[in-house]
């Protein structure tokens, strides 16, 4: 009996599991940086005086990609190598210092490509088309701040946000209906030949 009860509380933490992932894939996950930057005082004054330090929090939001954000994201999450057995050697720490020189900018990429989403782009009309061009000032705008505002254990958090926002499940799904349902597949013609 108590078999049984496992077995429905199990499903029922499962279904509430999957019920709040699709409620943060659908509305999306904000988080907040803080900046510190120096301001003047405004007036005249405020030109002679020193600047004060001034910590500013910034709200962002990471909403479910497009395609072609979950494109981009992808195309950074290739670039990330690590060489698990050299993680669990005598040279640990080399290792994770080279590791950080080499995918820290592109960590803080990925963060702000996720966050841009479509803005990624501007859209220009032309002759009945559009026109998509990379928001070059923005993206190197948003990832600047996040390379200097994101800490590792904040960057952990996001890149398990991002992930699951991203809705890959629903994706790869896509991909296996479609590719088990083509009909150029000589295992599924649809005429059989006699």
């Amino acid at each position: 009996m108590a078999d049984n009860s496992d077995k429905k509380q199990t499903l029922e933490d499962l279904q509430r599991e999957q019920n709040e992932l699709r409620q943060m894939i659908q509305t999306g996950v904000t988080f907040d940086v803080t900046v510190t930057y120096l301001k003047r005082k405004p007036g005249l004054a405020g030109f002679f005086k020193k600047r004060e330090r001034v910590k500013e929090k910034k709200i962002f939001t990471i909403e479910e990609p497009t395609l072609s954000t979950l494109d981009r994201l992808s195309g950074i999450w290739l670039q990330l190598e690590i060489d698990e057995a050299k993680m669990n050697d005598n040279e640990y720490l080399n290792v994770a210092k080279q590791l950080a020189a080499k995918n820290a900018k592109l960590l803080a990429r990925m963060v702000a490509i996720a966050v841009l989403g479509e803005d990624f782009y501007t859209v220009r009309e032309h002759a009945g088309t559009f026109q998509r061009r990379e928001n070059k000032k923005k993206t190197k705008e948003l990832t600047s701040l996040f390379y200097h505002a994101v800490k590792p254990s904040e960057l952990f958090t996001l890149a398990v946000l991002i992930t699951n926002v991203s809705n890959l499940g629903d994706f790869i799904n896509s991909i296996r209906l479609m590719s088990a349902t083509r009909t150029s597949d000589p295992t599924h013609l649809i005429e059989k030949q006699g």
